[in-house]
């Protein structure tokens, strides 16, 4: 049924709740070609060619590697130093 346009609503109550999400863990290029074509409908040459044009723009980080485990003794401080220079 469609709302009559002259029609007004009356908002009576409002509830707001403070909500906190992490972040979203980092997609390797397995998991982002699947989420490609899944949720959007992407095929693979074009998701890759999309994801190299946001590298290039700054707006991804380059996928160096398909692993999301790293050893205890992999020091992550000296690398993103490294990553400044």
């Amino acid at each position: 049924r469609d709302a009559n346009p002259a029609s007004v609503a009356k908002v009576i109550s409002v509830i707001t709740k403070d909500k906190n999400q992490g972040r979203p863990v980092p997609l390797n290029t397995v998991a982002l070609l699947k989420a490609c074509s899944k949720a959007l409908g992407i095929g693979p040459h074009s998701a890759l060619q999309m994801a190299e044009r946001l590298y290039l723009s700054g707006y991804l980080s380059y996928p160096r590697t398909e692993s999301t485990r790293y050893p205890k003794s992999f020091d992550i401080a000296s690398t993103l130093q490294d990553q400044l220079q």
